[in-house]
């Protein structure tokens, strides 16, 4: 999120030249035929016969704004070059135009505040949510591309959801943004007012009133340099890109990669997380489910310490 209010003039431009070559519906046919061709490749002639385009020169004049960028001219033919490959990318995501509606989906977790069952909901707000439906306790939400959704049944969505969940946090959590790899910042946020420059940043926004992680004392703010990616993010999950705490996780016999992001207290329950000192910031996570408790220390550089809980 840039600090800057105005537009990048000279950002304004590129994009609106890369959307003016976009813009006609003969180059996208072009793109998708070179993507679905077998060999990843087509002659000319194939390719005009694939869009079913009669006017020669009209086909030329299109094919030829594309080529040097989307598309590539070799002898095989032509193929997509990587900035093509991501425009189908963010076609076949869906969020341009599709729209899903899933669950609920009963889960096999159950709720820490009355016990019921939890369930996953996806909607055209295209945000999945594992919530409780009888205390209305909101557990765990996110983005979700209705892509996610396609050729899966309930049970691979709510699987694939909490993956790519995981994937996305692991890596901004790693300063690398997983949509443009701009450099992400990473600092601690809370909601008492006495640390950080993004203190009071999440009371200013109106729709983060009913985060998720809005009772959590500390999140982790992670704010992409580049692109408009920004979110807050629990602080627990810093422990699941961590090698040696993982380690320690795994001997005490908790298998992370196949608990769900919301059966994992440490990551969802606002009780594991204490903010132990405001100056320098000192922040740690108490692991209840292995049988001998660790309680993992973070600082501000987001390194981590483990200590034994009596």
């Amino acid at each position: 999120m840039s600090d800057d209010l105005g537009p990048d003039d000279s950002l304004v431009t590129d994009a609106e030249s890369a959307f003016m070559t976009l813009s006609h519906d003969l180059r996208l046919k072009i793109l998708l035929a070179l993507w679905n061709a077998p060999e990843f490749s087509l002659s000319f002639s194939e390719l005009r016969k694939a869009v079913g385009e009669r006017d020669s020169g009209s086909f030329n004049y299109h094919l030829s704004q594309l080529e040097g960028h989307f598309v590539a001219s070799t002898e095989d033919g032509y193929e997509l070059q990587y900035p093509g490959h991501r425009v189908l990318d963010a076609i076949q995501s869906g969020v341009f135009h599709d729209e899903a509606v899933i669950g609920p989906v009963g889960l096999d977790e159950t709720c820490r505040e009355c016990g019921s069952e939890l369930t996953f909901e996806y909607d055209t707000n295209y945000i999945g949510r594992v919530h409780c439906p009888e205390c209305d306790n909101r557990v765990l939400e996110w983005p979700f591309d209705p892509g996610g959704t396609v050729d899966r049944d309930p049970a691979a969505v709510v699987a694939t959801f909490d993956r790519r969940t995981r994937l996305i946090w692991s890596c901004v959590l790693d300063g690398v943004c997983p949509f443009c790899a701009g450099r992400v910042d990473r600092e601690f946020a809370n909601h008492i007012g006495q640390q950080g420059t993004c203190v009071g940043v999440i009371e200013q926004l109106d729709r983060y009133d009913e985060y998720f992680a809005r009772d959590h004392p500390v999140v982790v703010f992670v704010d992409c340099s580049r692109c408009s990616f920004y979110s807050f993010i629990p602080v627990g999950m810093v422990l699941l890109t961590r090698p040696k705490i993982l380690g320690v996780l795994q001997d005490a016999g908790l298998n992370v990669r196949d608990t769900p992001l919301w059966g994992l207290e440490f990551v969802v329950a606002a009780d594991a997380i204490t903010l132990r000192t405001h100056d320098p910031v000192q922040v740690s996570v108490a692991v209840p489910e292995i049988d001998r408790p660790v309680s993992v220390v973070l600082d501000e550089s987001f390194s981590v310490t483990v200590e034994a809980v009596d």
